[in-house]
């Protein structure tokens, strides 16, 4: 029998809020540690939402979005009774898999349940923070889509972030290089998105929809 939204707020010794949000994430570090500090600033709207991040243990290495959902569901949509108004957010990437329409569809099924789906990766959300995409050309933006492995630890995406940053590292993303910019990334993902898809089939990241329900007003 699901337990009560209450123990959420219990188990974090929070009073009730107006809303809970729950994130599940495809990455073991990157996106955890960006919503964390985004929780932890002053952009978080803490008086009227309750945000709970499921943790994913190091050993958990299966990033597939269809394990992100079962995730989800076994871990917050099945165990606890939610209001209508109340959220669950899978945090995903296109990258390489061909799955993302099943999985869109299936959380549509789910009363809840979404998702925020970046193009080709959850570092492109975090490029648009300090990068003006118009200021790429149109082959350099291909090649950001294709976001190729140019080494053992980077992608083309990281490459783009180290060129402005001077260094990137997965684990350890430094989200206050980044949170300062957040409106203007919510701008330009809006931009991306002029056709408001249920998920970006080219450059594109939909991580803006959760953050703006985060937002402070």
């Amino acid at each position: 029998m699901p337990r009560e939204r209450e123990d959420l707020f219990r188990e974090s010794n929070s009073l009730e809020k107006e809303k809970i949000i729950v994130l599940a994430f495809e990455g073991n570090d990157t996106e955890e540690i960006y919503f964390e500090e985004f929780k932890n600033s002053e952009l978080f709207d803490e008086a009227l939402i309750f945000l709970h991040l499921l943790k994913r243990p190091k050993t958990d290495t299966n990033s597939a979005p269809n394990h992100v959902f079962r995730k989800l569901k076994k871990e917050a949509k099945d165990e606890y009774n939610f209001k209508d108004t109340d959220e669950l957010w899978m945090i995903i990437d296109t990258d390489k898999w061909k799955s993302i329409p099943d999985i869109i569809s299936e959380c549509e099924k789910q009363s809840n349940m979404y998702v925020a789906v970046s193009n080709p990766c959850f570092e492109f959300w975090l490029l648009l923070h300090i990068k003006d995409l118009t200021e790429y050309s149109d082959d350099e933006q291909k090649l950001i889509l294709k976001n190729a492995r140019i080494s053992n630890k980077k992608n083309y995406v990281d490459s783009k972030i180290t060129e402005i940053l001077g260094s990137y590292n997965k684990s350890n993303p430094k989200p206050e290089l980044f949170l300062p910019n957040v409106d203007f990334a919510i701008q330009q993902a809006k931009a991306l998105d002029a056709d408001n898809s249920t998920y970006p089939k080219l450059l594109g990241s939909h991580v803006y929809k959760v953050i703006e329900k985060l937002k402070k007003p």
